[in-house]
């Protein structure tokens, strides 16, 4: 069975029970795009809905309307809402890029209500999978680009999955579950999320960094080209979902 790139989308939805009028966050909202699909699959539940990233540049992707606000906001300074706000958080992708980890998580912690529900969603980057002949430079590319911060993060563990439970769970703060999910694809082409994937992997060439050549790249590509030419490719990224009730 192939799981497509929203895949991850639905096991995430499949953990969320909302109260009536209930207050949500989308820590890392990128275009809206989680809250538009809640306010669809909970009609009627949901008074308020916040989505804040570290920048504006992707809010006119996607069309938004009240009850959804963004805003800008930098969460690693801290989140600037009052205390017992919120009913639900969801933060994907997020927690590996921020250094005080234990910071971000008691604030999470405070402006949760109680019984509020932390949903905290994070890849093994150096965990994801690819098939292609060239086994080493597969694997080289996997790792380099795993282990390599970007210029807009403060922080980077590309083993942030595996981790995540244990990072929440020994603060004591919340009532803790996690889930595992893997987004599997059987083929290599544009919109699915492997194809983005060794899109993103380009930056390696492009960034001053240095850490891939243009030729190493070029046989990347072919060597996914290749393997889906073939009925050989399979891409494989695994999600540890954390989901916390305040305490």
């Amino acid at each position: 069975m192939e799981y497509n790139i929203y895949s991850i989308n639905e096991a995430i939805y499949n953990l969320i029970e909302l109260p009536d009028n209930a207050t949500i966050l989308d820590i890392g909202c990128r275009n809206a795009g989680y809250l538009k699909d809640i306010l669809e699959k909970f009609p009627d539940k949901v008074e308020k809905a916040i989505g804040i990233d570290i920048t504006d540049k992707h809010f006119d992707e996607v069309d938004y309307k009240s009850p959804i606000e963004l805003s800008v906001m930098n969460c690693a300074d801290g989140l600037a809402f009052e205390d017992n706000k919120f009913d639900l958080i969801i933060a994907k992708d997020v927690l590996e890029c921020i250094t005080d980890k234990l910071k971000f998580i008691k604030e999470i912690h405070r402006i949760l209500k109680p019984n509020g529900v932390i949903i905290c969603a994070n890849a093994d980057f150096d965990s994801i999978t690819l098939n292609g002949k060239d086994k080493e430079l597969i694997k080289n590319v996997i790792h380099t680009y795993a282990i390599t911060k970007q210029p807009w993060m403060d922080d980077l563990d590309s083993w942030m999955g595996r981790r995540t439970y244990s990072i929440f769970n020994n603060t004591n703060l919340f009532i803790s579950s996690v889930s595992i999910h893997s987004v599997i694809e059987t083929e290599y082409k544009e919109g699915k999320m492997g194809y983005n994937y060794s899109q993103y992997v380009k930056w390696l060439v492009d960034d001053k960094t240095r850490k891939l050549s243009k030729r190493e790249y070029k046989k990347f590509i072919e060597n996914l080209i290749e393997a889906d030419k073939n009925g050989e490719y399979i891409f494989t990224k695994p999600y540890y979902i954390y989901k916390g009730v305040k305490k």
